[in-house]
């Protein structure tokens, strides 16, 4: 089995460092040093340094370039900025100065509608329901109400059909009770309610709402419709995104919204061998814009594909995935659920490391990204992890905080061994190789057992 065009696996030792592509710099120079000797064309990761100062080095000039673009731009709109911006003091000094009769979205109303308009230029309407636009003559003024209880006031001119004002109701989240832990089980939240950086105020509700976004994102299983693309090819793809994660140092969220952008990307879409890896460079692309601060250049892109791609082709294949997978990208991620468990379970980072680990590896194999919850598949990764480190005392925590038993997660728990028994693979070692090292505490490298077993009492 081939890897796809410029896919490399990662040939270094478990002791070296992540192999780091220079950024921004011209091969040109590179390829004449190395004229001589180069008989083969580049692969992707194939002759990289591995030097962290000229990494830093490059990164801090690619910054200070960004910066430089961002400053000149702002300069040449600085006319159309200040206008906004006075318009936002506006806002503020009218809702600051209203009477307590006079809402917020009616002093908002106010200003939008009494805003000069330009000259020489034909008003134009809003269109609410999406048909034609109506004559300014016919425009309805939206009035935004917080609270239905303020319907009242507002039921004569809705009643009135020569009334001009269209009214829009905005409902607030209520958020559900807070539920009391069972005894035994420590309030992680309460315990940490003063550090901000646990955000322990909102941690319930933010992750029940990821749960409930899960299946709004669940992948279907989709290989039967792909006619060129296999699962071992998918394997190998992913393998080779991690080894990009690890040569741009992204954050690990990238990496995973990465490979969801790709499987639902083909769920919906037939993919040939030949744009495979243009589909998973896009997906990383996409994924860089959303979780990094300082998401690689697009050129970068076309390099760790051995120029496989042009820009141009990057460019309209992203605008194509997003199309098709839709924008709102902000999926529920295992490792985050992951993360959450392994806080509020107590657990020690050699620990939080092998679920991680754990999870990593199931991203390669195809049965664990489709149809299946990333809360459960984390809950399991992480009871594997307590099992291979023998830990105890984390039952009845993480049932609460997850929301399964030790029944729910046995059958998934033994499949998640079954998986690493089965591993490294030839050609899919990126990721063994990667939490063999130090760094992660070595966990790849912990024997497994031949079996585990699994009861309620832990």
């Amino acid at each position: 089995m081939e890897r796809p065009t410029g896919v490399r696996g990662n040939s270094r030792s478990s002791q070296e460092q992540p192999i780091k592509p220079p950024r921004n710099k011209k091969r040109v120079a590179d390829e004449n040093v190395e004229s001589n000797a180069k008989t083969r064309k580049r692969a992707a990761f194939g002759d990289l340094t591995n030097a962290v100062a000229d990494r830093r080095q490059s990164l801090t000039k690619q910054v200070k370039k960004g910066f430089s673009n961002i400053v000149n731009r702002t300069s040449k709109n600085t006319t159309s900025t200040s206008s906004s911006s006075v318009n936002a003091k506006k806002f503020k000094l009218a809702a600051a100065s209203s009477s307590s009769t006079t809402s917020i979205a009616e002093e908002a109303a106010t200003l939008v509608t009494s805003k000069p308009e330009p000259k020489n230029k034909k008003k134009k309407s809003l269109d609410l329901a999406g048909s034609q636009s109506l004559p300014s003559s016919q425009n309805k003024k939206i009035v935004i109400r917080e609270d239905p209880a303020e319907e009242s006031e507002y039921e004569s001119a809705e009643e009135n059909p020569s009334s001009r004002e269209a009214s829009i109701i905005v409902q607030r989240y209520e958020p559900p009770a807070r539920p009391v832990p069972p005894p035994g089980v420590e309030d992680f939240d309460v315990k940490n309610w003063n550090d901000p950086n646990q955000c322990s105020e909102y941690a319930m509700d933010i992750f029940y709402y990821y749960k409930s976004r899960e299946a709004q994102f669940r992948v279907p299983d989709y290989i039967s419709t792909q006619t060129e693309v296999s699962k071992s090819m998918r394997a190998i793809l992913v393998d080779w995104l991690v080894e990009v994660q690890e040569s741009f140092e992204l954050n690990h969220e990238t990496l995973y919204t990465a490979v969801k952008i790709l499987d639902l990307y083909m769920a919906n879409k037939v993919v040939n061998k030949e744009e495979l890896q243009l589909v998973g460079a896009t997906a990383c692309l996409i994924a860089c814009k959303i979780d990094e601060r300082i998401p690689p250049m697009l050129d970068d892109f076309v390099y760790v594909c051995d120029d496989a791609y042009s820009r141009k082709q990057l460019m309209d294949k992203e605008r194509e995935v997003l199309k098709i997978v839709g924008f709102d990208v902000g999926y529920p991620l295992s490792y985050r659920f992951v993360r959450r468990y392994g806080r509020v379970c107590n657990s020690n980072m050699n620990v939080l490391t092998y679920a991680r680990y754990v999870l990593e590896m199931s991203l390669m194999e195809y049965k664990f990204n489709v149809e299946i919850s990333e809360s459960k598949l984390a809950a399991a990764a992480l009871v594997l992890a307590f099992k291979i480190n023998n830990v105890q005392g984390w039952n009845n925590t993480l049932a609460f905080y997850s929301g399964y038993t030790i029944s729910d997660l046995k059958d998934l728990v033994e499949s998640l061994l079954n998986m690493l028994q089965q591993y490294p693979k030839e050609n899919l070692k990126t990721v063994r190789q990667k939490y063999s090292h130090k760094v992660f505490h070595e966990v790849a490298l912990i024997p497994l057992p031949e079996f585990i077993e699994i009861t309620d009492e832990q």
